[in-house]
C-alpha cells in the first residue's frame, strides 16, 4: 500500500467520521486513552531523542577528529616534502 497525501487524507477523514458517530461518553474515553498513551510514550520519546542526539554528537566528534587527523597528515607530508627537497649545500 502506498502512503501519499491522498490516502493519508482519506484515512484521517474516515477516522474523524467514525469518531463523529461515537457516543459522547465513548468519545471522552477515547480521548482519555489517547492522552494516557501520549503521557506514557513521552518518556520513551525523550530517551529515544536523547540517544539519537548523543549518537549524532558522537558522529560529529568522530568526523572532527578524522578531519583534524587528515589536516595534520597533509601538514606533515608538506613539511616532509619541503624538508627533503631543500638544497643542503653539499655536493655529491
Amino acid at each position: 500500500m502506498r502512503f501519499n497525501r491522498r490516502t493519508i487524507a482519506r484515512t484521517l477523514r474516515d477516522l474523524t467520521g467514525r469518531a463523529d458517530r461515537l457516543h459522547p461518553a465513548a468519545l471522552l474515553v477515547l480521548v482519555l486513552v489517547l492522552l494516557a498513551l501520549a503521557y506514557a510514550a513521552a518518556p520513551l520519546l525523550v530517551v529515544l531523542f536523547t540517544e539519537l542526539f548523543t549518537a549524532l554528537v558522537a558522529a560529529l566528534k568522530a568526523a572532527v577528529f578524522l578531519a583534524g587527523a587528515g589536516l595534520l597528515t597533509r601538514l606533515a607530508l608538506r613539511l616532509a616534502v619541503i624538508h627533503f627537497s631543500a638544497p643542503t649545500g653539499r655536493t655529491a
